[in-house]
């Protein structure tokens, strides 16, 4: 039989992957250097793996390490929910966690009123939220790491349950020193020749391919682009006045320094769709809930449109 890796020693390694220091990591951990080096050659013994290159002047993780060090932080992310629901269920109070995917959008209106609303509903309940791409999340979905995913279609997985929770329209985010600041509108011809900021199709396909057949279909060129991977890095290519992006108009609500929000005008640009998901074969009794609350809020969602 295999033996269990010590909880105690996965800590040590733990604080020695954040530290990348014997010194500092034995400081942090109230221990003198020689145990802790002990405990991690005796747990790449235990693993037949190493963890860590040492030089006598660097220590650094291996690939190996890199994953077992992804791997405890989830155990003691678990280690430390465990512990909270045992302490509310010995203190009579009803146990409930759930964990929740969604795209950087999302955080900006649509998770915050969810979370309120369910926290409402159910009183004193666990979370653990993961901003992540959609196709992450649909991993995470099917790796069981998550329970429900708010993401950007399209959800093709058989064995995961996907419905459309809300649409809303696209608007224009501008350096406000731009001359296309000074418009109430901007057409879709004004696209023509701008440097325009757009996710990596790589990471964001679905909302890059909406933008770009849109302008193709209206014969606009863009004179160059630029790849983002998160909004927030889009914003502040825009705020520095490098470039304008199409975006959801539901991050118009939150105010960036340096950048104005335009809607657009002429041949309407399609309108961005976001997806709640779960497995099929969910086992969390939240998760049905939380959908469900989701769905009943996306029914009485509106957006704000900038004026």
């Amino acid at each position: 039989m295999t033996p269990h890796l010590d909880l105690r020693v996965l800590q040590s390694f733990l604080v020695l992957a954040e530290e990348l220091s014997f010194t500092q990591a034995a400081r942090r951990l109230h221990m003198t250097q020689p145990p802790l080096s002990l405990q991690i050659k005796q747990l790449e013994a235990q693993l037949q793996t190493q963890l860590f290159e040492r030089t006598k002047r660097s220590v650094r993780l291996t690939a190996a390490g890199q994953v077992l060090r992804t791997e405890v932080e989830k155990l003691f992310e678990s280690e430390h929910r465990a512990r909270q629901m045992v302490t509310r269920a010995g203190r009579g109070e009803d146990v409930g966690h759930i964990a929740i995917g969604f795209t950087p959008v999302a955080t900006l209106e649509l998770v915050p009123a969810l979370l309120r609303r369910f926290s409402a509903q159910v009183p004193g309940i666990l979370y653990s939220l993961k901003e992540t791409s959609s196709d992450a999340q649909m991993a995470a979905l099917l790796r069981n790491e998550i329970d429900i995913g708010f993401l950007r279609p399209p959800v093709v997985d058989s064995r995961l349950d996907a419905r459309c929770l809300l649409t809303e329209p696209q608007v224009l985010a501008v350096p406000a020193a731009h001359p296309l600041a000074t418009r109430a509108r901007v057409h879709v011809k004004h696209l023509h020749g701008e440097m325009l900021a757009t996710y990596e199709r790589r990471t964001g396909r679905y909302a890059h391919d909406l933008m770009m057949t849109w302008l193709t279909q209206n014969d606009v060129v863009p004179a160059r682009l630029h790849d983002v991977v998160q909004h927030h890095a889009m914003m502040a290519l825009v705020s520095a006045g490098i470039g304008i992006a199409l975006v959801p108009a539901s991050t118009a609500s939150q105010p960036v320094n340096g950048v104005v929000f335009r809607r657009l005008s002429g041949p309407a640009a399609p309108r961005i769709e976001m997806w709640v998901a779960c497995r099929k074969d969910f086992s969390n009794p939240m998760t049905r809930l939380f959908a469900d609350a989701a769905l009943a809020y996306a029914r009485s969602w509106k957006v704000a449109l900038p004026h």
